[in-house]
């Protein structure tokens, strides 16, 4: 009679085990090291979309408050801030006093406000006034951020025949049909230029 011989059951030996849960750790520590990468580029991005958020909403918003200015609606002849060869060529609703940006804007009641636009220190702030159908109106007060890390803030007007100019001559012939708003950042160590082109209404 034959009898069946089982082979004898064979199992990890230490060394293998410890071989096992080495390259098991070195994974662990790969796979961890790969998310912590994954999560911090993660975090720069998104907060490279905010940064550039916060700059379209500003250029946006001066743009918005351009294209309210009160035009010839306003019935006001004395410059709001000290007066330079650029107004020459402005709408008499915005006025221009490097770095300092004064616009008289319509308000959705028919009435008029004054907008601002500064830089203080590195900041970029605007204020805003109330609104009154009454001039002189009630002065911008309470000015708020806007952009920090603001190195210089700067315009520039279009001018048919000319191109862009800084400053005008005076007296000007021909009136401003667009501006440029320039914002110059210092931004991860560099300074960076930004430009918003305004189509005068």
């Amino acid at each position: 009679m034959m009898k069946n011989v089982k082979a004898p059951e064979r199992g990890f030996t230490l060394l293998e085990v410890l071989i096992a849960l080495t390259l098991m750790a070195m994974l662990s520590l790969l796979s961890w090291r790969a998310l912590e990468t994954t999560a911090r580029s993660n975090e720069r991005l998104e907060a490279g979309a905010d940064d550039t958020m916060a700059l379209l909403r500003v250029l946006g918003q001066i743009e918005s408050d351009i294209h309210q200015h009160a035009g010839t609606h306003l019935p006001h002849a004395t410059p709001l801030t000290t007066s330079t060869p650029l107004e020459a060529v402005l709408p008499a609703a915005i006025q221009w006093q490097m770095p300092h940006l004064s616009i008289l804007r319509t308000n959705h009641h028919g009435a008029w406000q004054e907008v601002t636009w500064a830089l203080s220190g590195n900041a970029l702030v605007r204020a805003v006034g109330a609104p009154s159908t009454r001039l002189p109106l009630p002065a911008a007060t309470h000015p708020e951020l806007m952009l920090s890390g603001v190195r210089s803030f700067s315009l520039r007007a279009w001018l048919p025949g000319r191109g862009w100019v800084e400053s005008v001559a005076p007296p000007a012939s021909l009136a401003a049909t667009g501006l440029e708003i320039a914002i110059v950042r210092h931004h991860n160590g560099a300074d960076e230029a930004y430009r918003k082109v305004v189509v005068l209404p």
